[in-house]
Order: structure tokens, then C-alpha cells, then sequence
């Protein structure tokens, strides 16, 4: 890409995991050495990536001085600041033909989203010019001042910060309760994704015990859990616990069985659609929109259908990244506002998808396709899918100062989850790797069968404290909601399953 030519010198955030011949640390297969080595798999669960760490967030970026400044961000185990669980962006590199992207939250945390202000597509513009047109009388030369108005409506704008826990399934007792006088019950999920594994959980609050005996340390639906837990909360009427407390556990009760709804989609095939989606790359030209300087290169930029040029407005997405030279970041269809974190100046920049409950869900088919020009320092035929703290993106996603220090929160931890990546020129094998650099930070061995000549759905579910990326079934259906007992059976780890590896970020 001839913008990132630009900068002197460059860092590259894309996943470097284990290659095929290092040990695995999941499903595999034994050599004769005794040792487990890769194999295919339909799913990769990264356990417990909720942990305190620390790293440098960008306060401001200096064009002119080509400097970049920083603070120090520490960060608990959960909450907007935590890598991950702060908004993310999500990235696509070719060669990529995508059919479908779905989005999906649960109520609560789509709710402080839905409040900003929506940036339409310019063919959606021009739609709601129309229709006031239609409906209110207007003259054609009345119509586009109508719709500017429409554009600039404002919302509450106001966020919380309270952290969100994701599974719709909570396991609070289904490991054995058995404790003479109290026990401990999360205000959060405990999760727990097999008999094998220890139940982890967020913070605490005592209340009086509730004999439970299970086989096994999940819930398989949430109305199970719901029901336990409001005995959990009717037997602490009698019990010293705080009101905030009772109110906390209620909370946990509603998230349980909420339905995860349907955010943001988008399809390419006729009838092509896309809401709350907008399309971005690293193409600014301060003629149209993004900016670009000779210090730090283009900016984030609104760009045209096939990704290959920066835009005025905010455009559709037509489905086809031809070559590894192309890549598109997509983001939320909300402009940042005074609640977005710094950006750089001028750039386009847009709100990411944030909380420790979201989920990502694409339809997509790798062929093999060589770059058309030189490479520009670049792999060819390597095409990937990952998500990147929107941060990174929204400063500088490809680059550092003139005193060679990484503008952006990248090199320092702030986070990226490599889903399906394409390591080398012409591989097969897709992998994924947790990012964060100086904190805890892994990538799982084994690896996803290329889509070539074929379409697959695949889906990356954060589901508080872990994550899981998994190969979907032909059929699965991206509909507008889906319940919690469907994601549920999507993140479920099964400790004979030779087809779904466990990978231990933290223990």
C-alpha cells in the first residue's frame, strides 16, 4: 500500500504465533517423540484472558513535531480499559470474499451505542432525503437542508463504565455448594467450562448457603440459573447483605436470560444490506476525509466499496478484498464524540464495539490470489480476520515518531485477538493469537482449514472471562437475536472433544 511507504519505520500488528511444529497446547496429534503437535480443530477457547496489567495509552499525536505522547494506563481484570473488553475494532485483510458480517450484544451493553450519533451511508442519505421529500412536501431544493438536519441530531451522549460479564449462562452453583454456615456467590458470571477445570470467578458477595449438588459445573440453560440464583437472593432477605448487593444479583439474573440482539449486519448478496456498520482504511487525504501528514502518514478514511480508494462519505461495502494489499477496519456506525477516547486529529474516526459480551460472526471464502504489485514490505496471499483495541487504529494503526517510539498503545499491550490468520504466503492453516505485549498473551497451536473454493461461517464470542473463536455449522443462521442458551452451546468446552482446544491465558 503506497501510503504506508510514507513512514520511515513501521510496526506490524499481526499475529507471529507458534508455527505448526511447536507443541500444542490443546487437541493434536502424538508423534513418535511423545510430543502433541498441531491438528485441525472446529474451535479455540482462550480461558480466563482477565487480568490486571498495565500499558501506554496516547494523550496526544504532534504532526508537525512528528512526536507522539503517552500516559501510563493501569488496568483491572475487567472494564473499559481492560485490553479487549474496552471497545475493539474489527479488521479484514484479502484476498477475502466476505458474504455476511453480524454483530451481537446483549441489551445492556448496546444501549449506551445506540444513544450516539448514526453517520449513514451516502445511498441511505439520499433515501431519507427522499422520503421527508415524500412525506412532508417538500421541494427538491428544500429536501437536502431537511436531511442535513436529520444528520446532525443529537442524543444523550452520556456512558457508563460499569463493568459487563457476558455468558448467558450462570454457573453459580454448579460446583457443589457445601459449606456449614455461608458461602460465596459472584455478583458477576463464575465460569467454569468443565468438570476438569477450577471455577474462576469476579467479585464476591456473602450470603447464606444453598445446598446445590450437580455432575458437572455448568448450567445448560439460563432459566436453571436464573431459578437458583433468585433463591440465592430470597434466602438473603434474612441475612445482613446490602440492598446494592441484592440489586447486583437481580442484574445477573436478567443478563442470564437475555437474548443477544442482532447490533450490526451486513450481506453482499442481493438484497445487499448493511446497518450500524461503517467502513474504513488507512487512505486519508484531508480533501475528502481522514487526514495525512509526512510525519505519520494517512489516517483512518471513509473508502470506496472494494476498499481500494479514500471516499468523501461513508460507504457500503461490496464483499471482495482482492489481494493481501488491501485491508478494511470496520467499525460501529456512530462518529466519536467528547466520550471517545483521544483520536488523532482529523482522522475519520468512529466508535468500536465494547463490554466483555460481544460477538462477531462472518461469512467468508479465502482463495488464492498474489498481490498485483510489489509486495511494499508486505506478505502476499495472506489473508486474516482480528480485532484490534480500537485505539490503535483510531491514532495509528501502521507506524512510529521520529524518535522511533510506537505512536500507538500496540507494542505496549493494549490488545489485539488475531481470529484467523493466514501467516505466510499460500498457507492453509489459519491461526490466532492473543496480542498483548508485557502482560499475559498466548497463541493456541492449532489451527483452522483455510476456506478456499468454499464459503465458511465462523464466529468469535467474548464471553467474560474468555474467548472463543469456532468454526459454525453450514446452516447456522446469523438472525436478528440469539438466545443465550444458543451461545451457550457455541462457547461450551467439552474436555474429550478432540476438536476443541483449550488455551490458558491466565489460571
Amino acid at each position: 500500500m503506497m501510503h504506508i511507504l510514507l513512514v520511515a519505520s513501521f510496526t506490524l500488528p499481526f499475529a507471529y504465533c507458534k508455527t505448526s511444529g511447536e507443541l500444542c497446547k490443546g487437541t493434536g496429534e502424538r508423534a513418535p517423540d511423545g510430543n502433541w503437535y498441531c491438528s485441525e480443530v472446529r474451535a479455540i477457547t482462550y480461558r480466563n484472558i482477565s487480568q490486571a496489567g498495565v500499558y501506554n495509552r496516547t494523550t496526544y499525536v504532534d504532526p508537525g513535531a512528528g512526536i507522539c505522547g503517552h500516559e501510563t494506563v493501569q488496568y483491572g481484570g475487567t472494564g473499559p480499559l481492560t485490553p479487549l473488553f474496552g471497545e475493539v475494532s474489527m479488521h479484514l485483510r484479502g484476498p477475502m470474499n466476505v458474504s455476511k458480517l453480524a454483530v451481537y450484544q446483549l441489551p445492556s451493553d448496546m444501549h449506551t451505542l445506540q444513544k450516539r450519533k448514526t453517520i449513514p451511508f451516502y445511498n441511505r442519505r439520499r433515501a431519507l432525503r427522499k422520503r421527508e421529500v415524500g412525506l412532508m412536501g417538500q421541494s427538491p431544493h428544500q429536501a437536502p437542508q431537511q436531511g442535513l438536519l436529520l444528520d446532525k441530531r443529537t442524543h444523550n451522549t452520556s456512558t457508563s463504565c460499569r463493568p459487563r460479564t457476558i455468558t448467558a449462562t450462570v454457573t453459580v452453583t454448579d460446583c457443589e455448594l457445601n459449606v456449614p454456615t455461608t458461602t460465596t456467590v459472584p455478583t458477576r458470571n463464575t465460569t467454569c467450562n468443565s468438570p476438569a477445570l477450577p471455577c474462576m470467578s469476579t467479585p464476591r458477595i456473602s450470603v447464606p448457603s444453598v445446598r446445590r449438588s450437580r455432575t458437572d459445573c455448568t448450567y445448560k440453560n439460563a432459566a436453571a440459573a436464573a431459578t437458583v440464583l433468585e433463591e440465592l437472593v430470597a434466602t438473603a432477605t434474612s441475612h445482613p447483605i446490602e440492598q446494592a448487593g441484592r440489586a447486583a444479583m437481580r442484574h445477573v439474573v436478567r443478563e442470564a436470560a437475555a437474548d443477544w440482539s442482532r447490533v450490526a449486519y451486513y450481506r453482499s448478496v442481493a438484497p445487499a444490506e448493511a446497518t450500524g456498520l461503517s467502513f474504513l482504511a488507512n487512505l486519508g487525504d484531508p480533501l475528502q476525509s481522514g487526514t495525512f501528514d509526512y510525519a505519520f502518514g494517512n489516517s483512518l478514511s471513509y473508502v470506496s466499496s472494494n476498499g481500494g480508494k479514500v471516499t468523501s462519505e461513508s460507504m457500503p461495502f461490496e464483499g471482495t478484498l482482492g489481494t493481501s494489499e488491501r485491508e478494511i477496519a470496520v467499525f460501529s456506525d456512530k462518529a466519536c464524540d467528547q466520550d471517545c477516547p483521544y483520536w488523532r486529529p482529523n482522522a475519520t474516526s468512529h466508535f468500536g464495539w465494547s463490554g466483555s459480551s460481544k460477538a462477531f460472526f462472518i461469512e467468508f471464502q479465502m482463495d488464492h490470489y498474489q498481490n498485483l504489485g510489489n509486495d511494499q514490505g508486505l506478505i502476499s496471499d495472506a489473508p486474516a480476520w482480528w480485532f484490534l483495541n480500537a485505539a490503535i487504529p483510531r491514532i495509528l494503526q501502521y507506524g512510529n515518531d521520529r524518535n522511533n517510539v510506537p505512536c500507538s498503545c500496540w507494542s505496549t499491550g493494549c490488545g489485539e485477538f488475531d481470529a484467523f490468520e493466514l501467516l505466510g504466503n499460500g498457507e492453509e492453516r489459519a491461526k490466532s493469537t492473543l496480542h498483548r505485549q508485557g502482560n499475559l498473551e498466548g497463541g493456541d497451536s492449532n489451527y483452522f482449514k483455510r476456506p478456499v473454493g468454499r464459503m465458511l461461517k465462523f464466529a468469535v464470542i467474548w464471553h467474560y472471562p474468555s474467548i472463543t473463536a469456532r468454526v459454525l455449522d453450514d446452516d447456522f443462521d446469523f438472525s436478528a437475536s440469539l438466545s443465550s442458551d444458543q451461545m451457550q452451546q457455541l462457547v461450551s468446552y467439552d474436555a474429550d472433544s478432540w476438536v476443541h482446544s483449550l488455551f490458558a491465558i491466565g489460571s
